[in-house]
């Protein structure tokens, strides 16, 4: 379950640094797990996954904040209830504090499991097309980002890419109304959901509901027998994976040490969660 945020933002690094070499995207492996950095003051680019492979000591935390340190940016570390709590102790004694917590849900995907559905007159639900890329990329920023969308307009175009089959979008009388996208971890057999949103005046028609059936189809015929997604907390995202059979597998933090230089910057960029 890890894996579904862990993967998706390494793919997300990695196409990044295929686009956009200059600006510095990296990965590296620890404690089981991986470092990411997208760009600074990106959204994306944590540490996921530490922990599960044995013991960490400060010395590897410290290795861990090196990491973004040196590209001018927060060190963030993803912490599962579930990984070694010698993660928990080392990142106390490194000064590392709460910033976040995310709900993690999942449910099984049954072999024989249904996922037909019947949508409202004029609204269509498909894959995004890459002329239509662009425009797909800064309505999730609208949907997303709200005021800050212009700064963000190009940050989903990877994820438009033909490699990602959960990247959906939905139009209403053929005007582009809603977002989606999820990627298929096939190692696991697993494919996580993430980038749900619809515009404003486009809501209370069914669309999130739809995106949700028509992902766990397509994550069911790739093979897959789990479909993992994050919200915050009590939220509507949250009642709406719910609805879709969706269950709390546990809660899990954030933890941030803020860079020297950025003390004073405000807070940590805006996060999304499906």
């Amino acid at each position: 379950m890890e894996a579904a945020e862990e993967y998706g933002a390494l793919r997300y690094a990695q196409a990044i640094k295929r686009l956009h070499p200059d600006l510095g995207s990296a990965w590296e492996e620890i404690c089981g797990g991986h470092m990411v950095f997208v760009a600074r003051r990106s959204p994306v680019g944590r540490a996921h996954g530490l922990g599960f492979a044995g013991k960490v000591t400060p010395q590897e935390i410290d290795l861990v904040e090196k990491f973004y340190f040196d590209r001018e940016s927060d060190a963030q570390v993803d912490v599962s209830p579930y990984a070694d709590p010698s993660l928990f102790e080392s990142l106390n004694q490194r000064g590392f504090q709460v910033a976040e917590f995310n709900q993690t849900l999942a449910r099984w995907i049954g072999a024989d499991e249904s996922f037909e559905q019947s949508l409202q007159t004029g609204i269509e639900i498909r894959h995004v097309q890459p002329e239509e890329a662009k425009e797909w990329s800064r309505l999730s920023a609208r949907v997303f980002f709200a005021e800050h969308a212009p700064q963000f307009e190009d940050f989903f175009h990877p994820w438009a890419a033909p490699e990602h089959p959960l990247s959906l979008a939905a139009f209403v009388d053929g005007t582009m109304a809603a977002c989606a996208s999820g990627l298929i971890v096939p190692e696991h057999k697993m494919a996580g959901f993430f980038g749900a949103g619809t515009l404003p005046e486009f809501r209370g028609r069914g669309i999130q509901t739809a995106f949700m059936r028509e992902r766990l189809a397509l994550a069911q015929q790739a093979g897959c027998d789990l479909a993992v997604t994050l919200t915050m907390p009590g939220t509507t995202s949250q009642r709406n994976v719910e609805r879709a059979g969706f269950r709390v597998a546990y809660t899990k933090v954030v933890v941030s040490k803020r860079h020297p230089s950025l003390a004073n910057a405000g807070p940590p960029p805006v996060h999304y969660s499906e």
